[in-house]
């Protein structure tokens, strides 16, 4: 599990080498801690480096980019102390390589786009056409359009502006992707078939890279399955990481997040402590995944829900199934009502065959049928279900008193239904007014929510709703603790009230404490909480930091769809790519890592 590195609070950056690692600080000095011999238990300043913008950790050296554009590095072949690397002057990028004792490896990137290289060269990883090691820098053969590098224990990648790439050194297991038969090569040959690179990342025996449209490409070993595309051969060009790319529908669950693919499969990614990514896996606290992965044996789905913990995907034949947590029924087949009950595989909700949409929350969901009636199952203690008297239902009961419902939506304990008159009804906890009726009354039974008569869509919060009208403004009731109203108090309101500045939005989404609405432009506005930066516009947040009116989501200009949930915001983009915003502790983000962002990040393995 996780431990806190001691004494570490201001850090920009980390480098984990092999048996070391190293952090920069936001005053541009650097801390390491580890080591072969184990005495580095806890971080201790490197002297003499009071400016660096960048660090990376290799096998047995470490290495630091300075402001001024010069390098210092220290460890093995290198010194205990921090020495000036000779002829360099421009870098804007360092990678730390791995080897031996006497063999590791470092390359610099220059503004001019060449890269230098030096250290071990017993299989041409300095690329500059010779096996010698060398003591200073050396230039890589061919190179003059690099924008990023990467190095390990014997060979080296360079991404060119073209989004080409080119690798030299070890060819062991054609690492290099050049599909040839050497074992090496001492200068840069280039890999086929790629030309859309944005990224590149390598390891001992294999490489990848990260295309435009969001997929991914490897090549070199795949002993242990490292190339991602379901086998274990290895493979001297790049093969394609088995994944989606063609992603339709994205809703966002707690750390967790799930994306429905043109072809009806669905992927998942973050928490999986209760089986909520529906792979088969998980069931442990400490189990997730930063990356997608398919859910089991559904591959014909029309909608995809996220909630709490548990998802359910309404599918082609009007059925629904649903997997993760099941300790109140929440999945619908008659099972579960007891805690540590879950799902690691979807199953089949009981009695629904006529579905046209499905809406989940905390620990409860509501089905639309094809008659225009609602059913819901799951935890029922705020009679967010129907007036049954029961606290769960194993199996779905018929919502009393709808008949012409166009949508549904499921808050923490309360529900919304929209009326094919444009008018609205909620039913549950009504504690801060989520019913939107002008009382504080809690109802068994749905009551209208006043004022509203042309809405083309409702979304449920935690204890608050929100409304689209058709006009494109947007109304909200409920509690406003962080402003997730949008209309500039921090009062609730128990009948509606309209977002201040909104009169474009064609989609509105609601999650914990904030909402997000989709303009007619393809931007996206959130307000509300903002911990972790779930608000997207860039500024970062904590238990305090709020907005009572929108903000803009930055860089997001094309989105198709939006989905708010407690912590974190997804978008869909026209090119079918997925970024996701706010915490990421549990990488619900997708974007392969646990570290939150308040800005969007690209979800891996999803492009047009």
């Amino acid at each position: 599990m996780p431990v806190k590195v001691k004494d570490i609070d201001d850090a920009t950056a980390v480098s984990a080498g092999n048996f070391h690692s190293c952090a920069l600080h936001q005053t541009g000095t650097i801390s390491c801690w580890g080591g072969l011999s184990g005495v580095g238990l806890v971080p201790v300043e490197i002297d003499g480096i009071l400016d660096a913008t960048a660090i990376s950790a290799g096998h047995y050296h470490s290495c630091a980019l300075h402001q001024t554009g010069t390098i210092s590095c220290w460890g093995t072949d290198a010194g205990s102390k921090p020495e000036q690397i000779d002829g360099i002057s421009d870098a804007k990028a360092i990678n730390a390589g791995s080897g031996g004792i006497a063999g590791g490896n470092s390359c610099a990137l220059h503004q001019t786009g060449t890269i230098s290289c030096w250290g071990g060269n017993e299989n041409g990883q300095l690329g500059n056409g010779t096996e010698e090691p060398s003591s200073v820098p050396v230039a890589v053969e061919g190179i003059s359009d690099a924008t990023a590098i990467s190095t390990s224990w014997s060979h080296s990648c360079a991404l060119h502006q073209t989004g080409s790439i080119s690798c030299w050194g070890s060819n062991s297991s054609g690492q290099l992707g050049s599909n040839a038969v050497e074992s090496e090569s001492s200068v840069p040959i280039r890999v086929i078939g790629i030309s859309d690179a944005t990224a590149i990342a390598i390891s001992y025996d294999h490489s990848c890279a990260l295309h435009q449209t969001g997929t991914i490409s490897c090549w070199g070993s795949n002993e242990d399955g490292q190339l991602g595309d379901g086998t274990n051969d290895h493979s001297s060009v790049p093969v394609k990481v088995q994944g989606t790319e063609d992603a339709i529908a994205v809703s966002a669950g707690n750390e967790y997040s799930c994306a429905l693919n043109n072809d009806g499969d669905i992927s998942c990614w973050g928490t999986n402590g209760l089986g909520q990514l529906g792979d088969g896996t998980g069931g442990t606290f400490h189990d997730y995944s930063p990356v997608p992965v398919k859910v089991v044996g559904i591959n014909d789905a029309t909608a995809i829900t996220a909630s709490l913990f548990h998802a359910c995907a309404l599918r082609q034949t009007g059925t629904i199934s649903c997997w993760g947590r099941n300790s109140s029924g929440q999945l619908g087949d008659g099972t579960g009502g007891n805690e540590g009950d879950m799902s690691l595989v979807p199953v089949k909700v009981q009695g629904i065959d006529d579905a046209t949409a499905i809406s989940t929350s905390w620990d409860y969901s509501c089905a639309l049928h094809q008659n225009d009636t609602i059913s819901c199952w799951g935890i029922d203690l705020t009679a967010q279900l129907d007036d049954n008297e029961e606290p769960m239902s194993l199996v779905p009961v018929k919502v009393q008193g709808i008949e012409d419902a166009t949508a549904i939506s499921t808050g923490w304990t309360h529900s919304c239904a929209l009326h094919q008159t444009g008018s609205i009804s909620c039913w549950g906890s009504n504690s801060s007014g989520q019913l939107g009726d002008g009382t504080n009354d809690h109802s068994s039974m749905p009551v209208k929510v006043q004022g509203i008569e042309d809405a083309i869509a409702v979304s449920a919060g935690n204890e608050y709703s929100c409304a689209l009208n058709n006009d494109g403004s947007i109304s909200c009731w409920g509690d406003n603790y962080y402003g997730q109203l949008g209309n500039g108090t921090e009062d609730d309101s128990s009948v509606p009230v309209a977002v201040e500045g909104i009169s474009d939005a064609t989609a509105i989404s609601t999650g914990w404490a904030h909402s997000c609405a989709l303009h007619q432009t393809g931007s996206i506005s959130c307000w509300g909480n903002n911990e972790d930066g779930r608000l997207g516009n860039g500024q970062s947040g904590d238990l305090t930091d709020f907005s009572s009116v929108p903000v803009k989501v930055v860089s997001i200009d094309d989105a198709i769809a939006i989905s708010a949930s407690l912590t974190h915001s997804c978008a869909l983009r026209q090119n079918s790519t997925v970024y996701c915003w706010g915490e990421n502790g549990s990488g619900q983000l997708g974007d392969g890592t646990a570290v939150g962002s308040f800005l969007p990040r690209f979800v891996v393995g999803f492009g047009g």
